[in-house]
Formats: structure tokens, sequence, C-alpha cells
């Protein structure tokens, strides 16, 4: 008779021990990675895998040959992201043996110039929180900083406006952080993105910085964001805001943009400062007007309009003395002095 197979006495498969097999070797799946690459990107890759050997080689020429050529791959490849550039990719296996042999470097410029390229690749691999791209940053060279590309840029201004409120609660020195600020505005204002550098600005908290960097060519985009960003803003926030925006208007001299300002701020010192700043009497004759129809009752002294005569004319343009005489002067203009009837109007 057959032995029953549920039996103790059966094949034993049951005691035999269970072999756990990898369903897939992962050695043969990188070289399925690899052979998925083009020629081109599996020769950048290799070229990359040896960098960074020779980064950690005992030799200090071999090192730095290795970490400029590194430098100069990441940079070509950074200065327009439009998606994860390839250095990138191919480097991020090696994050971490990177940032353990820094650790262990003297100090030197080699270590700084490596401080640089960890700076860069925590754009892509740092954790979440960690603010390594400024860390390293800091430790870094101080070169250009435009020279990494706008992204790399713009990822540390977040991450500074993350470590500028950690130290505001631990009352730690900011110094560091706003010399930083002082680039990364720098480069904003010159390549188009006024919008970034008031933000970061806001975040720290030093506003006054934008004025020194404003320019004729970015100054008008510059306060039209100030002014559109006050109405979002609390108070006294919003006020601040829009007393650089003054300020940047009345350097450049476009002072009905300022008065404006001046009469939404209801400060009458500002608007005495723009009549004292301007010397064309028809611009001082605009300002009357403005200031007559926003019902702002002002009395002009010798600063404002050294002219005795110039300033009892403007005087009377403030106080609407000319009103009626204007809308009379209008209404023979568009000739509406005498009644008509619908059959003038409709000929």
């Amino acid at each position: 008779m057959a032995p029953d197979p549920n039996s103790a006495s059966g094949s034993g498969t049951k005691d035999e021990a269970s072999v756990k097999v990898p369903a897939k070797d992962p050695k043969k799946k990188d070289d399925k990675k690899d052979e998925d690459l083009s020629e081109e990107d599996l020769a950048l890759k290799q070229q990359l895998e040896l960098y960074v050997e020779r980064v950690q080689d005992p030799d200090p020429g071999l090192q730095k040959v290795a970490l400029e050529s590194m430098r100069t791959e990441i940079r070509t490849s950074t200065s327009s992201m439009t998606s994860v550039p390839k250095p990138l990719k191919f480097l991020r296996p090696h994050y971490g043996t990177l940032k353990a042999y820094y650790e262990t470097m003297p100090d030197s410029d080699l270590k700084k110039y490596m401080a640089d390229i960890l700076s860069v690749l925590a754009l892509t691999m740092s954790a979440e929180g960690e603010r390594e791209s400024l860390k390293y940053r800091l430790l870094g060279s101080e070169g250009d900083i435009g020279s990494w590309g706008h992204e790399y840029v713009r990822n540390l201004a977040g991450e500074i406006a993350q470590e500028y409120a950690k130290r505001q609660t631990d009352e730690a020195s900011i110094d560091d952080l706003m010399e930083l600020v002082q680039e990364i505005v720098a480069f904003h204002m010159k390549h188009n993105a006024e919008p970034e550098a008031v933000d970061l600005l806001m975040e720290v908290e030093d506003l006054d910085l934008l004025v020194e960097h404003v320019d004729a060519t970015n100054f008008k985009r510059t306060c039209l964001y100030l002014t559109s960003a006050a109405k979002y803003l609390p108070g006294p926030d919003d006020m601040l805001v829009l007393d650089i925006a003054y300020m940047i208007y009345l350097k450049f001299e476009e002072f009905p943009n300022a008065l404006q300002i001046a009469l939404f701020l209801d400060n009458m010192q500002y608007v005495k400062q723009i009549f004292t700043s301007c010397d064309d009497l028809l611009r001082k004759k605009q300002f009357c007007y403005i200031l007559a129809r926003h019902g702002i009752t002002l009395e002009l002294d010798d600063d404002m309009v050294p002219d005795d005569d110039d300033r009892y004319a403007l005087q009377d343009i403030v106080n609407n003395v000319k009103l009626s005489e204007g809308y009379l002067t209008l209404a023979r203009d568009i000739e509406v002095m005498e009644p008509k009837s619908p059959e003038d109007i409709y000929k």
C-alpha cells in the first residue's frame, strides 16, 4: 500500500528547511540599467564614478583635478534645469560617500571645493528639512552663486528662510545668512526675478536692502509687486512694504506714483518731501490737482514752492478755487454750454 502523503511517515517535505531565493539578481538589475543608457550617458556615468574615486585619492593633485572636472560637469548641466541633470542622477549613489569623506578632509581649499559640490548635490539628494544645501554653501568657497543655475539659487533662498526662522527662535547670529541674502538678491534682481528677491527679503525681515539693489530697468516691476503684495499682508507689514515702494519711486523721481502711495499712507511729511524733491512747476501743478481731487488740505510753504506767485497759484488749485472754472472750460470744449435737442445730437 502506498504511504499516506499526509502522515508523519510521508516524504517529509514539511520538515525540510525552506531557502528563500531572490526573485531577481540585484547585480543583473544594475547591469540592465546600464544597458538602457546610451553610450554617451554610460561614458558620463563612468567618468563621474572615476572622479568620485580620485576625489578620495591621497594625492592632493589628483583630488584637485577630479574636483574641478566634477564642478565643470555639474555647472554645465545645472545652468538651465528643466529636469534633474544627468550628473546629479549619476552621483546620487555616491552622495553619502562624498559626505563621509568630506568630514575626514583637513581644512583647505580642496575641502571648500568639495563643500561647493555637496551643496549642489544636496539640491536633489538632501533629506527634507535638513537644509544641507545651505549648510555646505556656508562652508564652501563663496564663489559666484549664480554659476550653479537659477534653480540652485531658488532652493538656497527657501532653505535660508527656514534657517532664519530657526535662528530667530534660538536667538543665534544671522550675519552669515545675511551675506548670502545679499548675493541672492543681487542675482535675482539682475535676472528679472524681482518677486523672488522681494519674497526672500520679506522672509528675513530686511526689505530695506531692496532700495540699493533696484535700478532703472527693474524698479517699476519691483514696485508693482510690492504694492500688489501689500494688499494681502496684515498690518503693520503692509505699511512697511508700501514705505519701501515709496522710497524706490522717490529714488527714481517717479513723483506721481510716490504721491499716490504717500496719500494712501496718509503721510503729509512724504507729500512735502515730494514737493521739495521736484523742481518742475508743471509737475507740481499735477501734484496739486491730485491733492485737490483727494480733498487733501495742505498749506504750501517756501520750501515746497519758493516763488510767491507760483505758490499762490498752486495753492488755489489745492483749494479747488479753479474747479468751477475748469468745468466751464471743459463744457465749452465739448460744446455743451447751450441746451441741445435730440435733433442737434443725432444729426
